[in-house]
Order: structure tokens, then C-alpha cells, then sequence
């Protein structure tokens, strides 16, 4: 189940939740995370968040 999407970087990045549906408390379990490209695409592989803003952090630097 995809959650919420935090926008990062400044050229439109986006970090996308990822987890389950937590049938006792109603809220996300968040497994991992996923990258959004600006025109949608994701990319390939699973990240932790930290690992993601430094992955968008060094796409963004060339």
C-alpha cells in the first residue's frame, strides 16, 4: 500500500511511502520507501528514508 509522498530536492523529487495497512490501529506500517522522478517514473530499488534523501541529495548534484 503506497502512503504519503514527501517532496525533497529542489528539482521535484518526490519519497513515496510504502508498507501495510495496520488492521488494529488503522495507520501505515511503513516497510520502505520509494523515489518518484519529477516527470513520475520511480526508480528502481527500496530505501531506507534516510537513504533516499541521499540518494535524490546526490542525483541532484550530478
Amino acid at each position: 500500500m503506497i502512503g504519503n509522498a514527501i517532496a525533497w530536492g529542489e528539482s521535484g523529487y518526490s519519497i513515496i511511502e510504502e508498507g501495510e495497512l495496520n488492521r488494529q490501529t488503522w495507520a501505515l506500517d511503513v516497510h520502505h520507501y520509494l523515489i518518484a522522478k519529477p516527470n513520475g517514473q520511480s526508480l528502481p530499488g527500496k530505501f531506507s528514508l534516510e537513504e533516499a534523501k541521499a540518494r535524490i541529495e546526490a542525483l541532484e548534484a550530478g
